[in-house]
């Protein structure tokens, strides 16, 4: 969450720097981000809020579209046990005004872990499955090719486990980003 804020006090100070020179999406990209979020599925167990995290990339099918990929997760650990929830999506970007906000959605592969360390041993759970995410955000140049990214993602997970009880999952991530055109 830290390194969050660092990046989004950062991007205010060079918004200045938006004036030098209007920067557009071309070629390849790639970006980067944490937050925080929610485990918003119903066997949560006192694992709802949480940190979140992604790296993008992809390339630019015009200044209104970017296809790419990524992988979006989140992650919180309580009393000994770990769960994790991620998201390998490939994705399609559409900025609406050609720049500034955008909308993202994508389908993919799910994936679950719980990881409980209890007296030195490890025992771990793994699941996967259908993934699908959607969200906005908004694009600010902070410098050349270079933009500050807060965003807000909503993942839907689908996994076939005896070990997890409900199949569906979902959740709610807040991140700020970097991404480079």
């Amino acid at each position: 969450m830290r390194s969050a804020l660092l990046a989004l006090m950062l991007g205010l100070i060079a918004l200045p720097a938006h004036a030098q020179r209007e920067g557009k999406h071309q070629g390849f990209w790639i970006g980067f981000g944490l937050g925080g979020g929610s485990n918003l599925s119903d066997d949560a167990e006192g694992h709802r809020a949480g940190g979140t995290g992604y790296v993008r990339l992809g390339g630019t099918l015009n200044q209104s579209v970017l296809l790419g990929g990524e992988i979006a997760g989140w992650a919180r650990t309580v009393s000994g046990t770990t769960v994790s929830r991620a998201n390998l999506n490939g994705t399609v970007t559409f900025y609406p005004m050609g720049k500034g906000l955008f909308i993202k959605g994508g389908v993919g592969f799910a994936t679950w872990l719980s990881s409980t360390d209890s007296g030195g041993s490890t025992t771990t759970y793994t699941a996967g499955g259908f993934g699908a995410s959607g969200g906005l955000g908004y694009e600010l140049q902070i410098g050349g090719n270079i933009f500050l990214n807060p965003n807000v993602d909503f993942a839907y997970q689908h996994v076939e486990s005896d070990i997890f009880a409900n199949s569906n999952g979902y959740l709610l991530m807040f991140t700020v980003g970097l991404t480079w055109h």
